[in-house]
């Protein structure tokens, strides 16, 4: 087990003003994990907001406040984690997974309301990236004398908050490839139905979007998370072509475009009888020219989604995915997850792309009779 040192003086150097803070790594690390996990507790619910969690400490190691940004337009973490810690706050530390901010939104700036409840010491996670932002909450706490240590657990901090993180600098949303797999290679149509605590049931409630083509039908996905209160996302059926529009006729009945539960897009070529009923049903059609993977993450990002997942069950052809894949310049999907399934045969194996490309980050998890291997384009 790696040991870190019990005592170790930070000195940031992201701001013109620098602050050297004597502090306990191990305990900010520990707090800052906890602060990690009461944000993941908005998965799903925040977006485009980013998650975040805050813990209020005082002078014995004692958390007397805990917060967290339930879903956007309700007041941030460090306004519920104040609250709870009342008068405690006074002189205590403030442990939080994500810069204050310091502007005026839909709720107050959350760096002066630190500030007004005179807390000694504040940790961030990590610096936000959203210009509004950017350095301004960390230095409004310096000027009013509070001190301030940033970049501990970093790298969690950002992966927690990695679609908002890409969108932010990027102004594109963060896109990952799902697909399914038999331990020996051969693609899965994996048509099944989300059950609650599944993998797949967490992703679609974490993503923005689920897009898919109409050569899914067939199997009729239903692309909904089965958590309790998941807010669910945007379903995207991208029609690839003007024959796969006739095709729909026989498949209208299909789950994913009863939209009393999530709304339904539908990205294609132009058929007024088949729009008509669509429409009926409440789902919205989109008739373009074109249809390939550009344009629908571009319709994506227009819908305000943050992030976007691939649902390969009609295989790598579709949208040009296999092309984008080997594009390294484009960088239009940044993270790929395959859930190897137990089973053996039963078809060809096929390739994603032609020439290869490492993935960082790798890991695996075991979900059930699955296993899910999660990497990112690096």
């Amino acid at each position: 087990m790696l040991r870190m040192p019990p005592i170790v003086t930070w000195e940031s150097t992201r701001f013109p003003r620098r602050t050297k803070i004597c502090c306990s790594l191990r305990d900010d690390s520990d707090y800052m994990r906890q602060c990690v996990e009461l944000a993941r507790r908005g998965l799903g619910r925040t977006s485009p907001n980013p998650m975040v969690g805050c813990l209020i400490v005082d002078n014995a190691g004692e958390i007397v406040g805990r917060g967290f940004h339930p879903r956007a337009g309700e007041p941030h973490a460090e306004v519920f984690a104040l609250r709870e810690a009342g008068s405690k706050a006074h002189g205590s530390t403030a442990y939080v997974s994500l810069e204050p901010c310091d502007h005026v939104g839909r709720t107050p700036p959350c760096s002066r309301a630190l500030v007004a409840a005179r807390v000694r010491r504040v940790v961030v996670g990590t610096v936000d990236p959203n210009p509004l932002v950017a350095g301004k909450g960390v230095e409004r706490l310096r000027r009013a004398g509070v001190e301030v240590t940033v970049g501990v657990e970093e790298e969690l901090c950002r992966v927690t908050n990695e679609a908002f993180f890409h969108r932010m600098v990027t102004k594109k949303p963060f896109t990952c490839l799902r697909y399914a797999m038999t331990i020996d290679g051969c693609l899965l149509a994996d048509p099944s139905t989300p059950v609650a605590a599944s993998f797949y049931s967490q992703q679609l409630e974490e993503y923005d979007a689920v897009v898919t083509t109409e050569a899914s039908l067939d199997a009729d996905p239903v692309l909904l998370s089965a958590e309790q209160g998941a807010k669910q996302p945007l379903r995207v059926v991208a029609v690839t072509s003007s024959s796969s529009l006739s095709k729909l006729a026989g498949l209208l009945s299909a789950r994913v475009f009863d939209t009393k539960l999530a709304p339904t897009l539908l990205l294609g070529g132009k058929g007024e009888s088949i729009e008509t009923v669509l429409r009926r049903k409440n789902v919205e059609v989109v008739p373009v020219n074109e249809v390939d993977l550009d344009s629908v993450l571009d319709l994506c990002n227009q819908r305000g989604a943050c992030s976007v997942l691939l649902d390969s069950t009609a295989g790598f052809d579709m949208l040009g995915v296999k092309e984008a894949l080997e594009d390294e310049d484009r960088a239009v999907i940044q993270k790929l997850c395959v859930v190897v399934g137990p089973f053996a045969g039963g078809g060809q194996s096929q390739k994603i792309a032609s020439s290869m490309r490492k993935l960082g980050r790798l890991t695996t998890r075991k979900c059930g009779e699955n296993v899910v291997i999660q990497g990112y384009f690096e």
